[in-house]
């Protein structure tokens, strides 16, 4: 009666405590990098009733007779099975996609191990867990890990000190390369920067608008500008008036180029902003002796640039005999539609184009005369006549009555300006990006952009441009890590049975690679645990049960004396 006794007492301290970690796994289902724990039985020790004995010729042998004592607490044994990750969009989260443990050092120096991917760093530059513990590995050397061992060092993200610079920016325009330069080595010379065009005041060369981060610069289509020194001037003097008469903090702007820019007797603000190419078209202006040509109200606005002044020959009076215009029309009666074919034949080369009454219209329609064969800028353009005025010039009227022309003369001579080629620069065509200016001097983690965590564990950022490392996370792995020591806060440390750590680089060494912005979950399962939570109810039950009818034994044996 007694041994029962303690053994329902023995039962129900072992159950108790499977329910105690049973509670600890479904308390932690949420809790980042938890590892999960089982629970085992073990039978406690026997009192023997009867020894065994052999048998012999004359009897059979017998078995031992024994009597237990309970139940006790076999083993709380860790489950290190991998869990699913989950995205967290934080670049500083990591989790680790096989063996392996993340190194943290508190401060007395102690070493834990933990899947707990949740980073960061400290305003010293040190990386460091959820907890505030230093997490450990490589540090860079000259902003580089690569050939370096792994490691268990606390990870200082160093970042070099910049030099002063001033902030530039570039623009190609017809062959020509113009730099921008800010005048001051600080942050406020990265603007943006346009230049545009539009008629102000004269005497006034340019003005401007200044914004946070930019400014445009209008300059006067009207006025001239003899050098990019007058630009310059001009520019400045336009910025220190729309900030309030006070210097741009990051001027004075300055422009330059990579070859010299012929300004010539001046360039105006339209041609220094304006797209380059092209041509000034040139113009003939026609001696006068009251030809057809005129009376026919045709005009020329204006010949490409393969004209030169020789090929007009001016003359007093006396028409050029290589120089001459036709006008043939051809009427369709059925459609009432007159068809103009307009050839100037200039030192023998014919210049053609057509034209038809619906396309003359009320007047002012250009028409283009081209040269068979001939290379780009051989032509002649025209100012045309309306359809009603070319009529009226008609001197043979078709059978139905409508006006049919035919028409041939020579021109007197007349002065040719031949086309020159552009002098626009080009310089509105895009913008200025002034970048890369800073006054310089040591740099923080604050200082970088595109913060990274790769696989192999480098921590890597943009610096001035340049990608640099910053440090290496370096992983733990154990011959039996089942044989590791849950200390709290998602941590382990070694003992005696799960092996000194082998540190080694993420992905390699036998370690699994991390994958950053994602954390590893907790690895309890609810429904095997609502499943063990229910035997472990029923086996305390059972032996409390126990205890009871004991305790009813016990109680008619006192009876007795009564």
């Amino acid at each position: 009666m007694v041994r029962s006794l303690y053994s329902g007492v023995g039962g129900m301290k072992a159950h108790q405590t499977r329910l105690d970690v049973i509670g600890n796994n479904i308390a932690n289902v949420n809790t980042i990098g938890f590892k999960s724990s089982s629970v085992t039985f073990r039978d406690l020790y026997y009192q023997s009733m009867r020894g065994a004995a052999a048998g012999d010729s004359t009897k059979g042998g017998v078995n031992p007779s024994m009597v237990g004592y309970g139940s006790q607490l076999g083993s709380i044994d860790l489950n290190m099975a991998q869990s699913a990750s989950s995205a967290t969009g934080n670049a500083w989260d990591v989790s680790i996609g096989g063996e392996g443990f993340l190194q943290v050092q508190d401060s007395d120096g102690n070493i834990y191990y933990t899947r707990a991917g949740k980073l960061g760093y400290d305003a010293n530059g040190y990386l460091v867990d959820s907890n505030g513990n230093f997490v450990l590995g490589t540090n860079a050397v000259d902003n580089s890990v690569v050939g370096q061992q792994p490691g268990s060092q606390r990870i200082k993200m160093t970042v070099p000190s910049l030099n002063p610079t001033k902030a530039s920016g570039t623009l190609t325009a017809s062959g020509i390369v113009y730099t921008m330069t800010a005048g001051t080595e600080s942050e406020e010379g990265n603007v943006t920067f346009n230049l545009a065009t539009k008629e102000l005041p004269i005497g006034q060369k340019a003005s401007a608008v200044v914004g946070s981060g930019g400014i445009t610069v209008y300059l006067n289509s009207k006025e001239t500008f003899t050098s990019l020194d007058d630009l310059n001037t001009a520019i400045n003097d336009a910025i220190t008036t729309a900030n309030g008469n006070k210097a741009h903090p990051g001027g004075p702007f300055t422009i330059s180029s990579d070859k010299d820019v012929d300004f010539g007797t001046g360039l105006t603000g339209a041609q220094i902003v304006n797209t380059a190419g092209g041509a000034d078209l040139g113009t003939i202006t026609m001696g006068g002796n009251g030809t057809a040509f005129n009376d026919l109200g045709f005009t020329i606005s204006e010949i490409g640039e393969g004209f030169t002044a020789g090929d007009f020959t001016p003359s007093t009076g006396t028409p050029t005999a290589a120089t001459t215009f036709a006008v043939t029309d051809s009427y369709d009666a059925a459609s009432g539609v007159h068809t103009y074919t307009v050839t100037m034949t200039v030192n023998n080369q014919a210049y053609t184009g057509t034209i038809t009454s619906d396309q003359l219209g009320d007047g002012g329609t250009k028409l283009y005369l081209k040269r068979a064969g001939g290379a780009v800028g051989d032509t002649i353009t025209l100012n045309c006549p309306s359809q009603a005025g070319l009529i009226k010039q008609s001197t043979t009227p078709d059978a139905d009555g409508s006006a049919q022309l035919t028409f041939t003369s020579k021109l007197t001579g007349g002065a040719a300006t031949p086309s020159t080629p552009s002098k626009n620069l080009g310089l509105g065509s895009q913008g200025f990006k002034l970048e890369n200016g800073t006054a310089g001097g040591p740099q923080t983690i604050e200082d970088v952009s595109g913060l990274k965590i790769g696989a192999d564990g480098v921590i890597s950022a943009v610096h001035a441009g340049k990608l640099i490392e910053l440090g290496r996370i370096d992983l733990a792995t154990f011959m039996n890590p089942n044989g590791l020591e849950q200390v709290g806060s998602t941590y382990f440390s070694a003992t005696a049975n799960s092996g000194d750590p082998s540190i080694g680089v993420p992905g390699s060494d036998g370690t699994g690679p991390l994958a950053s912005s994602t954390l590893e979950m907790s690895n309890v399962d609810l429904s095997q645990e609502f499943a063990d939570m229910i035997t472990t109810q029923r086996g305390f039950q059972a032996n409390s049960r126990m205890i009871t009818v004991s305790d009813t034994l016990l109680e008619e044996l006192i009876n007795l004396k009564r």
